[in-house]
Order: structure tokens, then sequence, then C-alpha cells
């Protein structure tokens, strides 16, 4: 039973090192902003016509929510994934352009002048300045997200308007549409950047180190115009940037956070930790209220479930965090003493002397009376012996007092 204890013992200290060897592996984690289909928010545009399609396509600024810090607030977006429908359940999150999950997208070498549009179409184009620029005084808001939406399709997804009967609409409708498609697919697009992650910490793993060393860069990125570090970091350890100045922050858990901002112009964080400092880990977490911006693009949060990419359109702020990690490894300085030497003993050379001659001998076996070349320990084998034959004998002289004992009985 104490055998199987102990095992149980030796098995739950195992899997109980595993648990914290397999925690500190694990990446940084972050916060992403989410945003979630609402449909109450969209707004309508028309059916449009697309070069190979049999029937026409629906368009519309669809509206979603995002929630941070328990305050929800709606944005606009557009489609940049055909034909893939679009899940009202399912929660989308925030990653660059280069990873649209469509492997057959255009978006990617596209995203730019995606942006473009987004800039100098509807909404951001609002329908009386479109009235104005256009010379279309019964130009309608309708008319302005068909022609958005299917310019962003075309650089997103190669699709093609058909001209002239470009929606189901009539013919003046058409006319409107195709010339607002025209101008935003036109050579006045010329693209426009990628916008900042609302936030980001590069690398998201934790970084490795040993005590005395200046652990990191941890490069932020963000549209924040001032950023909170919050930590709680073991004595000898400390936030500081790419000259060794050391960084303010907030101790994890106080409420009183965002009354002492970092430095804005920061963005390489190290953690420096003292020489002699035993082997741990320390992570900070950064914190801001950001602005997501026009031009950002959303993904399914679960690859497993598929639903329709979409690019950000109105920007909103939203608060925001990520968090950054590292350990380190003590390192143990050692003193090496050189060996004293003591000098050898003089030695006198003996005399040579000649050979006797070499005779022939029977060995005489050795007997018990002569003194063997083996070195004597001390102990003699007779005493354990002679104990053992006493108490054998003492053995069999209680066994015969016992069976007389039963024979008189």
């Amino acid at each position: 039973m104490a055998h199987r204890l102990t095992l149980k013992r030796v098995g739950a200290a195992v899997l109980g090192a595993s648990l914290v060897l397999m925690s500190g592996a694990l990446p940084a984690l972050a916060d992403p902003v989410k945003i979630v289909p609402h449909p109450p928010a969209n707004e309508q545009g028309m059916g449009v016509h697309l070069v190979g399609k049999k029937d026409a396509v629906n368009t519309e600024l669809i509206g979603v929510k995002v929630t941070s810090d328990g305050k929800s607030q709606t944005l606009k977006t557009y489609c940049v994934e055909l034909p893939t429908p679009l899940e009202d359940t399912t929660p989308l999150h925030e990653v660059p352009w280069d990873q649209h999950p469509n492997p057959d997208t255009k978006f990617k070498q596209n995203a730019a002048k995606v942006n473009w549009v987004l800039t100098h179409g509807y909404p951001r184009l609002t329908v009386d300045e479109a009235r104005t620029k256009f010379g279309l005084p019964d130009l309608k808001s309708s008319s302005l997200i068909a022609a958005t939406q299917a310019a962003v399709w075309h650089y997103s997804d190669g699709a093609e308007l058909t001209k002239p009967d470009a929606t189901a609409e009539p013919a003046d409708v058409d006319a409107h549409v195709v010339k607002v498609y025209d101008y935003l697919t036109g050579d006045d697009n010329t693209g426009e950047a990628e916008p900042k992650p609302t936030l980001d910490i590069k690398p998201d793993e934790t970084v490795h180190g040993k005590a005395g060393e200046r652990i990191g860069p941890f490069t932020v990125t963000t549209t924040a115009k001032q950023i909170v570090l919050k930590a709680d970091l073991p004595a000898g350890v400390k936030l500081v940037d790419k000259d060794g100045k050391e960084l303010p922050y907030v101790k994890a858990g106080d409420a009183a956070a965002k009354a002492a901002p970092a430095d804005v112009t920061v963005t390489d964080v190290y953690i420096q930790v003292e020489a002699g400092t035993k082997a741990g880990e320390a992570e900070f977490t950064v914190e801001a209220t950001a602005t997501l911006s026009q031009g950002r693009l959303f993904v399914s949060e679960d690859r497993n479930k598929k639903t329709q990419s979409l690019i950000v359109v109105t920007p909103v702020d939203v608060d925001v965090r990520d968090t950054a990690k590292a350990d380190w490894t003590e390192v143990v300085t050692t003193t090496t003493t050189a060996p004293s030497t003591t000098p050898a003993p003089t030695t006198t050379q003996a005399p040579s002397t000649t050979p006797a001659p070499t005779t022939t001998t029977t060995q005489a076996p050795t007997t018990g009376g002569q003194d063997d070349d083996l070195a004597s320990t001390g102990a003699s084998i007779f005493v354990p012996l002679l104990i053992g034959l006493g108490l054998l004998g003492a053995g069999a002289a209680a066994l015969i007092i016992v069976r007389r004992r039963k024979s008189a009985a």
C-alpha cells in the first residue's frame, strides 16, 4: 500500500511540474477587439448585377456591435468576402490585412485599394457631398451603398459590375450606381496604407532571458494617444525603455490606473532583471482607449466556424488591453581556485642487482595457519561465525525443552 501511495505522490509531483512548465510556455494573452453582427443597425442598399452571376447580389452597409469594458457601441462595415454568408451569431476579431482567411481572395493584394474606396465612398462621403460631387441631385444613400459595396467586391473578389444594367431598379438608378462605381474603381484610386492596429504587442509569446539582462524589446503599436502600463513585478525587476530609463507603471488591480499614463512616445518596452535575481517570470499589461480605425479587417474568431469577413468603415474609440510576458534563469557565478601542489619526494636510485637464476618449483597448498598476501582489515570472520553458531544452538535447546514438556504433559 505504501508503495502505491509513493507512486501516486511521485505521479502527482511529475504532473504538477508538467503543468508549471506548460503554463510557463504559454504565449502572452491579448484581449483582442471583437465584433458581432448587429442586424438592427444595417442600412440597406439594393441588389446589384455582377458579371457571371445569374441573380442580383444584395448590398447593405452592415451594422456590428463592439463591446469593451461592458460598454457596447455600433459601427458600420462592408463585406470583403464573396460569396461566404454572414452568420449573425459568429464573433469576429481584428487581424492584419495579410490574415484574410480565404486562400483565393484578391483582398491581400488589393487591400489598399479597398481602403481608398472606404474613404471616398459612402458613408464617409455623405449623400449631400455625393450629390454635389457627381452632379446628381436625386442620388440616394441606397445607390451609394450599392456602388461602394460593388467597388469593394471589385478589389476583394475580382467582381465586375454589369453595365449598363447594374441593378434591378429603373435605368436612372442604374446610371447613378455606375457613375459612383466608375469613380471608386478609376484612376483616382491610388490606394491607402493599412491603418495601425487598435493595440498590439510583439512578440506575442513569452520571451526568455537571464538575470542581469534587459529582456525585450516588446514593441507596442496602437492608435491610442496615451497608454497605461500595469504590472505586479517581483523584487529586482522593472520596466525600462530602449535607453534603460525606468518607465512608470501602475500596480495591477489599482482602480486609479489611468491616473498615471506612461510616456506616449514609448514604443519599445523592456523587462530589466537585476543581476543575482533568482529565476522567475514577470508580465505587464498595456491598457488604452484607442481608435478602431477605418480599414481594419475582421474575420471569424473560430476557424472552424465560417462567416463573411468584414472591413470597418466608421471608426470608433474602444478600451483595449494586451499583455506581454518574460521569464529568466538565475546566473550562478562560480569561483575557480587553482589546486595547491605538493612537491614530489626525492627518490634514491637503487643499485642494480644481478638476477638470480630461474628455478622451477611446485606451488605448495596454502594452509590456514600460514600468513596470506591479503592485508588484515582488523575484523575476524570467526567472530560473527561463532555468534551465529551460538544462536543456532540456543534455538535448538529451546526446541528440545518445549518438546520434553509436551511429552511430560
